[in-house]
């Protein structure tokens, strides 16, 4: 019983110690990978409307510990009327810890910016931005899957 305590411990132990490390602000760029996991569409008049969830996987294309190896989660609407179209909704990224980043984010075409408004753990009070633009990507099942490359800065209180 105490052997099992003391490995819990040590293994518990670098993950407070990453925690404290964190950068207190930076910039980072960083890839997200999404799949859409759900989706409804509706025609209203000469425009359509879609709402859709997504699922992906980011990676912190040099490695540091900003976005790196997160969950990514995210629900939104896209309005196309023409050839324009207008993207909006809010997501939520998780790290390895269950630390936990909130952003919104709006798109016209495939060029945006994420802004966060939070988080949890390590990631609370969170602020900044991800300009991003993204790259559909074929689907051997139809499903909207994309690339989307971001660069952000970022702040923590």
């Amino acid at each position: 019983m105490l052997r099992s305590l003391i490995l819990s411990a040590l293994l518990v132990a670098p993950l407070g110690a990453r925690a404290a490390d964190l950068p207190k602000q930076g910039t980072d760029s960083y890839t997200t990978v999404y799949v859409s996991i759900s989706s409804v569409t509706m025609k209203v008049g000469d425009r359509t409307i879609r709402s859709y969830e997504s699922a992906g996987v980011s990676r912190n294309d040099n490695g540091g510990p900003m976005f790196n190896d997160m969950g990514v989660r995210c629900v939104g609407t896209v309005e196309i009327a023409g050839n324009q179209s207008t993207n909006r909704g809010a997501c939520v990224d998780t790290d390895k810890d269950g630390d936990e980043i909130f952003s919104n984010y709006e798109a016209k075409g495939m060029a945006g910016s994420h802004t966060f408004v939070g988080g949890t753990g390590k990631y609370a009070g969170m602020t900044g931005t991800a300009e991003y633009t993204a790259e559909p990507v074929k689907s051997p099942d139809g499903r909207p899957l994309s690339i989307v490359r971001h660069k952000a800065s970022w702040k923590l209180p």
